[in-house]
C-alpha cells in the first residue's frame, strides 16, 4: 500500500478474511480537497452499486477493513475519513455536523457517483441526517443508521427511565470532550452504558485484527477530534 508505506500481517487467522493487507486486492486509499481547502482521505474497493460508510466520532476507514473486504465482493465500498480523523487533514475549522455533511456530498460529487447507498454509524448517522436536511434524498438509494442515540446528553431533570430510553451518556459538552479526550468521567447519572462497555470487549479475533491494523497506521489527535464536540 503506497499511502501506508508498508504491508501488515493481521495478528489472528480468521476464515474468509485476509491474512495480510496485501491479500486485499484492489484496496485503494485516495483523497480529494473540499471547497474549504481540507484534504480528506477515503478508502475504496470493489465494483457494483456504491456503498458509502460514514464512521462515527474518532473512527476511520482502517477500522472498516474487514467489512470492506467482505462487501467489496458485491459492492463498490467507500469509507470516508472525516476531517480530523483517520488519514484526513487536521484543521481548526469546519468541525460541525453541517460541514461534515457537505464533505460527504463533495465526496459523492468528486467520485461522480450519481446515487449511492449510505451507512452512518453513531456521529456518522447525524452526518447523514444533516445531508438529508441540506440536500434531500434524490442521490440516496438506501440509508442505514447504526447506534445513534436519541440524545447524546442526559438532562439533569430527566428521570432515570428517560435517561435510559434516550441513550444519553453525559450531561454536558464539556464532560463529553473530557471523557473522550482525557478519559474523564462522562457523568454521575444512571445511564445505559452497555454499548460503550461492549465496545471495550476484546472477544472477537476479527475485531482485534481491525483494531491492530488501525492503531498501527492511524495516529489520531484527541484535541483535533474533540473540536466537534464543543459545538454539537
Amino acid at each position: 500500500m503506497q499511502v501506508l508505506g508498508a504491508d501488515f500481517t493481521f495478528p489472528h487467522s480468521v476464515q474468509r478474511l485476509p491474512a495480510k493487507l496485501s491479500d486485499f486486492e484492489g484496496l485503494e486509499i485516495n483523497s480529494f480537497v473540499t471547497n474549504d481547502g481540507v484534504r480528506l482521505s477515503y478508502w475504496e474497493a470493489g465494483r457494483g452499486q456504491p456503498l458509502i460508510f460514514v464512521p462515527g466520532w474518532s473512527a476511520n476507514g482502517a477500522e472498516y477493513i474487514n467489512v470492506m473486504y467482505l462487501l467489496s465482493k458485491n459492492y463498490r465500498v467507500i469509507v470516508l475519513d472525516p476531517r480530523n480523523q483517520g488519514l484526513s487533514q487536521r484543521v481548526e475549522y469546519g468541525t460541525r455536523i453541517s460541514r461534515y455533511s457537505m464533505d460527504l456530498k463533495e465526496l459523492g460529487d468528486h467520485l461522480q457517483l450519481g446515487s449511492a447507498n449510505y451507512v452512518g454509524w453513531s456521529m456518522g448517522a447525524s452526518v447523514l441526517w444533516g445531508y438529508i436536511d441540506l440536500f434531500g434524498t434524490d442521490e440516496m438509494r438506501k440509508v442505514v443508521f447504526v447506534d445513534e442515540p436519541i440524545s447524546i446528553y442526559s438532562h439533569d431533570d430527566w428521570s432515570e427511565q428517560e435517561r435510559l430510553e434516550a441513550g444519553g451518556t453525559t450531561t454536558s459538552a464539556e464532560r463529553m470532550v473530557a471523557g473522550f479526550t482525557e478519559q474523564g468521567p462522562l457523568n454521575s447519572l444512571i445511564t445505559d452504558m452497555k454499548p460503550l462497555e461492549r465496545s471495550q470487549l476484546k472477544d472477537s479475533p476479527a475485531f482485534l485484527n481491525s483494531e491492530a491494523f488501525a492503531s498501527t497506521f492511524i495516529k489520531n489527535d484527541p484535541g483535533a477530534m474533540g473540536r466537534c464536540f464543543s459545538i454539537m
